[in-house]
């Protein structure tokens, strides 16, 4: 709900709202879990593709060393046997007329350095007509290159350009493959110009030349191609080795160049280049779990996000629903909560709302005139206020301007916070006025009616004890006189007149006791009356104990012993202070109850001294009190056993009487008891310290409550 403009206490809803609201909650947990797993998926996808790119890369590199290695292997090998070459179109070159001895010499060198090597041929005018080895190389000779379409182009190339090519692989003419180098032989002319004498080649054996420059090795791990390249004969880009597919996987490619031509060098890992990084699924399964984990721990976190805000909706719910208002404040005294039966208590002074100041709500309460007791004396009022500002636990009243009475309720809390209560008792306390009214009135009428029964009591007692002394009233003397002057009669008379007296004495008696016992019944209410209403004044002074009780045992004593009971009463003396005729009073109850629930045995009366009581003890062998009723035989008109046809009588006042007079000496009235062995009652009264000179002991009326001091008015 919105209050001028600030967000309180939300209404109570109904169950089906709470429902839909854990499930809109599930939704929207769901929601965003799905949303965090298409996150993170994306997230450890780019992870992998960086990471399977950074692999390439690795691969790349190590892949480019390698093949970096296999190409200079190629060009120094190749660099070294064209070298040779060039050396034996040299020789051949200054001795055009050599013969085939001479070439087998010079040859021989070339050969055994280079075992890839399968012959050595000079073609003079373009015919071969050395060769070296001859064994197994006979069908060379006499070949003209110009009748070889496969081999005449590179041939002519060489001579027209005076450079040196490479050819193959190549079907060679006495079997297998071959990689032939051709170096042209130039010599002098009789005018000094050089003149083509012809062409020299070294056939290699393309297997074996292969295998010295490692490329078998290579080819384990690696796709490769080596082609020509920037020729412009026919056989432009001829392939060495592999196939030219490989320049459609992303080869890495090296240019080779030699004085023989232009190659260039490709090559993949094999198989292609690598798919996945290694363990890659191994790196997947921990990214599914970490995932996994990110999305339970997201849920969890939803989950106790969602239990809190629905415990603060039915917290909230469950204090909108409070009959009383409900209010908090936190530690800098500022309004966090509150619901709207707050606001109604609060008068509606506008300054209830979300984050305002206590002191601000105070001084606009006082504006409003919301405070009775600030009427007129505002600023005043404040300044006393202020100086007890600090909320701390405390229960107060506070008069509402509308004359509503309302209770306050405090609790500081922990973090220096404060929670309220603010509840409207008026009814209450119109209740209680009431009740305090009935109260006094009935107090009232206990004391005015035991005066008014005290009164005739009073007159019955006193001619009852008259008529227990009638032969001594003038009257009777009178009659016994004219009795005894009639001798002829008297002897009959007299009998009569003293059986009649003596039958009068006796029922006097009777009426005397049940009077006695009326009038300590009506003195009872009577004290019970000024204890309730808080008049029964004490008049203490200094006394002893042996004092006190000594007139007890002497009115006691013969009631006791006619029962047939042992009274026991010699007792120490110690000093006591206090109303001498109330505690014996209290003696007179506890002796009284020990010989009416005692039917043989004793009753003894001790009196001990401690450290800080002086301890008054009473004790039967009589019936007991049972346990559940030994805690309130101290109750106002109570008796153990309260059935209409109980053995013993008495108002139950007797005892609630004697506990107060003990109170209001500053001591107190204990019992204990074992059912069927008897009791001990305890008068327990504080040693005297010092000598007050006068005592007063009040006890307040049952339905009145102390109020606790105002220290701030909030509502």
């Amino acid at each position: 709900m919105e209050i001028n403009g600030e967000t309180a206490i939300a209404a109570p809803v109904d169950m089906t709202a709470a429902r839909k609201l854990r499930l809109k909650g599930v939704l929207v947990r769901s929601g965003l879990i799905g949303l965090l797993a298409l996150f993170l998926l994306f997230f450890a996808n780019r992870i992998e593709t960086l990471s399977y790119q950074n692999h390439v890369r690795d691969v790349r590199i190590a892949s480019t060393l390698e093949m970096v290695e296999v190409r200079e292997t190629i060009k120094t090998t190749l660099f070294e046997q064209i070298m040779e070459l060039k050396q034996l179109a040299g020789a051949l070159g200054q001795n055009p007329q050599m013969n085939q001895t001479e070439f087998n010499l010079k040859a021989l060198d070339f050969l055994l350095a280079y075992p890839a090597i399968k012959n050595i041929a000079a073609a003079p005018d373009q015919i071969v007509s050395m060769v070296f080895p001859m064994a197994g190389n006979q069908a060379v000779i006499g070949m003209d290159y110009r009748d070889n379409a496969a081999q005449f182009p590179l041939v002519a190339k060489a001579i027209e350009t005076g450079t040196g090519v490479v050819a193959g692989p190549v079907d060679l003419v006495q079997g297998g493959r071959g990689l032939i180098l051709r170096e042209p032989v130039m010599t002098k002319g009789p005018t000094g110009v050089p003149q083509s004498w012809g062409i020299l080649s070294v056939v290699l054996d393309y297997d074996q030349f292969m295998a010295e420059l490692g490329i078998p090795q290579f080819e384990e791990n690696f796709d490769i191609l080596i082609r020509e390249v920037n020729s412009d004969v026919a056989d432009s880009g001829n392939v060495l080795v592999g196939d030219l597919a490989l320049l459609d996987s992303d080869p890495i490619v090296l240019d080779l160049t030699f004085p023989y031509g232009h190659w260039e060098i490709a090559a993949t890992p094999d198989g292609g280049w690598p798919t996945h990084r290694p363990d890659y699924q191994k790196s997947w399964m921990l990214r599914f779990v970490m995932i996994t984990f990110c999305m339970a721990a997201l849920w969890y976190v939803l989950s106790l996000l969602d239990r809190r805000r629905l415990a603060e909706s039915q917290l909230a719910m469950g204090i909108e629903a409070l009959d009383h208002g409900f209010v908090m404040f936190d530690a800098d005294r500022r309004l966090v909560a509150f619901n709207s039966k707050y606001k109604e208590l609060a008068g509606g002074s506008g300054m209830v709302r979300i984050g305002a100041r206590y002191e601000d709500i105070v001084k606009a309460n006082l504006k409003k005139g919301l405070i009775p007791d600030a009427v007129g004396r505002e600023k005043e009022w404040y300044d006393e206020w202020s100086k007890r500002i600090e909320i701390k636990a405390a229960d107060k009243e506070h008069l509402l301007a509308d004359g509503r009475t309302i209770r306050a309720y405090d609790r500081p809390m922990q973090d220096g916070s404060v929670v309220g209560l603010r509840i409207d008792i008026t009814d209450l306390k119109k209740a209680r006025v009431a009740a305090e009214a009935a109260n006094k009135a009935k107090t009232d009428f206990m004391g005015v009616l035991s005066h008014e029964l005290r009164t005739p009591l009073t007159v019955i007692l006193g001619h009852a004890q008259l008529a227990k002394k009638m032969r001594s009233l003038p009257l009777y003397k009178k009659l016994e006189a004219e009795v005894e002057n009639h001798p002829e009669t008297a002897g009959d008379v007299m009998p009569k007149l003293d059986a009649m007296s003596s039958q009068m004495v006796k029922m006097m008696e009777a009426l005397e006791r049940s009077g006695n016992h009326l009038f300590t019944l009506i003195s009872e209410i009577l004290d019970f009356a000024k204890i309730d209403s808080g008049t029964l004044s004490m008049d203490m002074e200094d006394s002893n104990t042996d004092q006190i009780v000594a007139v007890v045992a002497d009115q006691m004593r013969p009631m006791i012993e006619e029962k047939g009971l042992v009274f026991n009463a010699d007792v120490a003396s110690f000093p006591v202070f206090g109303d001498s005729k109330r505690l014996q009073q209290v003696l007179f109850n506890l002796i009284g109850n020990a010989s009416k629930f005692t039917d043989e045995g004793a009753i003894t009366v001790e009196v001990t001294q401690t450290a800080d009581d002086v301890i008054f003890s009473v004790q039967d062998s009589g019936i007991g009190i049972p346990q559940d009723q030994l805690s309130r035989v101290f109750e106002a008109f109570h008796q153990v056993d309260s059935t209409c046809g109980r053995k013993y009588g008495g108002t139950g006042l007797g005892l609630a009487i004697s506990r107060d007079i003990a109170r209001a000496h500053g001591g107190d009235l204990s019992a204990s008891s074992t059912p069927g062995q008897g009791c001990i009652f305890s008068l327990r009264l504080p040693r005297p310290k010092s000598k007050p000179t006068l005592m007063l002991a009040e006890r307040q009326p049952k339905h009145a409550e102390t109020e606790a001091p105002v220290e701030a008015l909030v509502a």
